[in-house]
């Protein structure tokens, strides 16, 4: 059909249906419902050949595009999200290196006096640890460390500016206490979070992370 030929058969099939030329697609809807309820051969006074001729109409705007999906209280066309990419961002030596010379006694000390949300540690042995890597799926945060936790007191030095784009990397240490040992996983409390690891919407720190543990990472949904 050649391109003249599609605009008189769209207005002619517009017409069928008692509608302009610049009808919309809820108009359209709006229009063939109408006729389908009044007019169908099982109604009373029911029209035939009218509904026949409303239903191709109809039909022959629905495939041609002029009727979308949705009704007649379809808004315009929602622009598709984009997907969250994951990935892992290696920590540079020098970042690795100011985590680890921040869990110093004097650098822990002069810290824990400043801090408000540093929690107290009894005087007993305080396992430390620094992540090498953190996973990034949008605005959410994993750090990997590959030493385990142990029972008892833990500090762990993060740096807190992988999301904000600054060139100065910035690290707090957080504190807790675990009744177990070996891998697992602390969620930073959304209180911490807000403060202190600007842009992000969630923050873990997953212990003992292994190739594998990188790998449910990336295969995780």
């Amino acid at each position: 059909m050649e391109p003249v030929d599609k605009v008189r058969a769209r207005s002619d099939a517009l017409a069928d249906l008692g509608l302009s030329p610049s009808a919309s697609s809820s108009e359209i809807r709006e229009a063939w419902r109408q006729i389908a309820f009044h007019s169908h051969p099982d109604h009373r006074d029911g029209d035939s050949s009218g509904f026949s001729r409303a239903k191709a109409a109809y039909d022959f705007l629905r495939k041609e595009g002029s009727v979308k999906k949705g009704g007649c209280n379809a808004g315009p066309p929602q622009p598709r999200r984009p997907r969250l990419k994951k990935r892992i961002i290696e920590l540079p030596q020098e970042d690795i290196a100011a985590c680890k010379a921040m869990l110093s006694p004097d650098q822990v000390l002069s810290h824990m006096h400043s801090a408000a949300d540093a929690c107290d540690i009894p005087e007993e042995r305080v396992s430390d640890h620094v992540p090498d890597a953190v996973g990034c799926y949008g605005r959410h945060l994993t750090y990997f460390v590959t030493t385990p936790v142990h029972h008892g007191a833990n500090r762990v030095a993060l740096p807190t500016t992988v999301l904000s784009g600054t060139r100065h990397t910035e690290a707090e240490i957080l504190s807790f206490q675990s009744k177990d040992t070996g891998a697992g996983e602390v969620v930073i409390p959304d209180t911490i979070r807000e403060r202190k690891f600007p842009g992000a919407k969630s923050v873990r720190i997953r212990f003992d992370a292994d190739q594998d543990i990188r790998d449910q990472f990336w295969l995780a949904g």
